[in-house]
């Protein structure tokens, strides 16, 4: 019986080994990343020795913000995949950030030293205790003459002098010492906000009929990573060629870095104006003003700020919904984006906030507070047959960093403390792979991109175009003159729409918008001011005035607009102005000389279009009467 036993619970012993799992954690790199316009695709490949028998492969350190669904892990070799799990490790955290850790032994040794100043302010308090107690003898002792007691008073009053103003001395010292711990302790309650993320993890369960070495490659979607298109646009002034510099912004902070991968964007998923301004209808009526404009209607501007505490949040992303047209909040959390048509919805995401979108609805400014939202990733298994559900994993959100004295309060709100924004633009080579949907550029040269909220500029591309120049100027509202470019064919350049800094001559000029949504075969883009033309517009005294003709009022208005060219090449140039329409059927307008310009009726646009050569100008005049009753009162410009 007893053998029995033993050859049973041997048999047992020996199943249990059998079906032992053997475990690897497997240390892999980011090799190749494909970065959307939301989001990115990170490829991981490595080498692996597997086993004879079950092996569950435990790939570690990676980024927390897996999207699970989109996880796929092939292995080529002799081995066959039994399951994929995603799972986040809470007990594998950020490391503490360096600047805590300096400024944790900045503090302490400032402890050592305020411990030791009030160790000698202690001796000094005992020594003065000892010479009173010792004047208290001397007192009680009559036999002592005056004589005997000047030395004696003598020496107590030098030595507590000298005790007194050594312990005043240590005190300063310690008061200083206490406001430096101080300054300490409020910078590392900054410090402490850094949020702290779980590690990803995928578990790889395979089989091997025998030990052999096989190359897995994992593919995973991360969030909190994303580019925008970005150009610089330069025009030379005697050539007909524009040169355009594609560039992308891109920034991640996925908690890992991104060191010498091979980098793909993929287009599937200073402040002055550049704009031509547009006239509104000018319609008479007897309690209408004339229009007024904005120059700048088409820049939304405005600051991004935490919902609780108030505090700017640098390095949120801001885009044009359904666009490519985006930018970043600046240190102090301000952004400024140009928006065509003034239309549209703005999206708002910040790592560990929720996303908030808001419409532009006519409005210059618009400011935003975040909420900051807990991550919540959902692991889901993929086996051979597909997707299976596992429900939600826990709450990834982020724990707050003790205090160095306890004062800090460990269930304070944590949010990314990010320095101040960084820009770098780097020129390197890149490939352009045209898909159906998409375009893609991949970039030759390995790079890295450091997880922070930090833009890095690559120059994807660059372009030299041959393009029509036009000069714009519309003198009743300003009398700048603005450079249009067009740009035939633009489609082959697989331009996206994004904002565009302008150089004219070498020199900055400011800002533009190039806008592909509305553009057809020929693109249209606002170069922004060019001071070599010269515009001015002035009301001609000799007819303008005002009549009584027998019941009518009749007002001349005659506006003289002249235009020089600086340059020492001819322009093309498009003079805009325009003249009241009627609202009421008393009210009569009528157009004595347009110069040659072309009326549209409806609107009383007026455009003049001519060839201006080198160093010459041409005048044009525009002039109108408006008769009304002689007992109204119409304002009229």
């Amino acid at each position: 019986m007893k053998k029995l036993m033993i050859i049973w619970l041997g048999i047992i012993s020996f199943s249990g080994m059998s079906q032992e799992i053997k475990e690897q954690k497997i240390n892999t790199k980011v090799n190749e990343v494909t970065v959307f316009l939301d989001g990115a695709q990170i490829k991981r490949i490595k080498k692996i020795t597997v086993p004879k028998g079950t092996t569950l492969l435990n790939f570690v350190k990676l980024s927390p913000f897996i999207n699970p669904k989109s996880l796929q892990v092939k292995a080529d070799g002799n081995v066959m995949i039994l399951s994929v799990d995603h799972q986040q490790n809470y007990l594998k955290k950020s490391k503490k950030p360096p600047e805590l850790i300096a400024l944790e032994k900045r503090y302490y040794n400032l402890q050592d030293k305020i411990e030791e100043i009030k160790t000698k302010i202690n001796i000094i308090d005992e020594q003065i205790d000892l010479l009173d107690q010792n004047k208290k003898i001397v007192g009680q002792n009559k036999g002592l003459t005056l004589n005997d007691l000047k030395p004696i008073v003598d020496y107590y009053a030098t030595q507590l002098t000298t005790l007194k103003l050594n312990r005043l001395k240590q005190k300063r010292e310690l008061k200083k010492l206490e406001q430096q711990q101080d300054t300490i302790l409020k910078q590392a309650q900054k410090t402490t906000k850094i949020k702290v993320y779980p590690t990803g993890e995928v578990n790889v369960k395979v089989s091997a009929k025998q030990q052999t070495t096989a190359t897995f490659t994992i593919i995973y979607n991360v969030k909190n990573a994303g580019w925008y298109p970005s150009y610089n646009l330069r025009s030379m002034d005697n050539d007909d060629k524009l040169v355009l510099e594609y560039k992308a912004n891109v920034n991640q902070n996925t908690q890992v870095d991104w060191h010498n991968v091979k980098l793909s964007f993929s287009s599937s998923n200073p402040t002055v104006s550049g704009d031509i301004p547009r006239l509104i209808p000018y319609r008479l009526s007897y309690y209408s003003e004339p229009p007024t404009y904005n120059p700048n209607s088409k820049s939304v501007t405005g600051m991004v700020t935490d919902l609780e505490t108030g505090e700017p949040l640098p390095g949120v992303n801001v885009i044009l919904k359904g666009t490519t047209i985006g930018t970043a909040t600046d240190f102090d959390g301000k952004y400024s984006i140009n928006v065509p048509d003034f239309k549209g919805e703005l999206v708002f995401s910040y790592i560990g906030y929720e996303e908030q979108s808001i419409r532009i609805n006519g409005t210059n400014v618009v400011n935003v507070k975040l909420k900051e939202s807990p991550d919540l990733l959902e692991a889901v298994t993929i086996n051979a047959v597909g997707l299976v559900d596992k429900g939600m994993d826990d709450e990834g959100s982020g724990i707050s960093l003790n205090s160095l004295t306890g004062k800090l309060n460990e269930n304070k709100r944590n949010k990314p403390v990010i320095k101040k924004r960084e820009l770098k633009s780097i020129a390197i080579p890149v490939d352009r792979i045209e898909k159906q949907t998409s375009v893609n550029f991949s970039i030759k040269k390995p790079y890295t991109i450091f997880s922070a909220n930090k833009i890095n500029t690559v120059e994807l591309t660059r372009y030299v175009i041959p393009v029509k120049y036009e000069y714009v100027t519309v003198p009743k509202i300003n009398e700048n003159v603005y450079l249009l470019v067009y740009i035939e064919d633009w489609e082959k350049y697989n331009l996206l729409s994004g904002e565009a800094n302008v150089f004219i001559d070498g020199t900055a000029v400011g800002k533009t918008l190039l806008d592909t949504g509305f553009a057809n075969d020929t693109l249209q883009i606002a170069m922004g001011i060019d001071n070599g033309i010269a515009v001015r517009r002035e009301l001609g005294k000799e007819y303008t005035g005002k009549k009584l003709i027998g019941t009518k009022k009749t007002d001349t208005r005659e506006w003289i607009i002249s235009v020089k060219n600086n340059k020492n090449r001819p322009v093309e140039v498009k003079l805009i102005d325009q003249v009241p329409v009627s609202a009421q059927n008393d009210i009569i307008v009528e157009i004595d000389k347009l110069s040659g310009g072309k009326l549209q009726e409806d609107t009383g646009k007026v455009t003049w279009k001519f060839r201006l050569p080198p160093g010459k100008m041409k005048k044009f005049i525009l002039r109108y009467k408006v008769k009304y009753p002689r007992n109204r009162d119409l304002k009229i410009e």
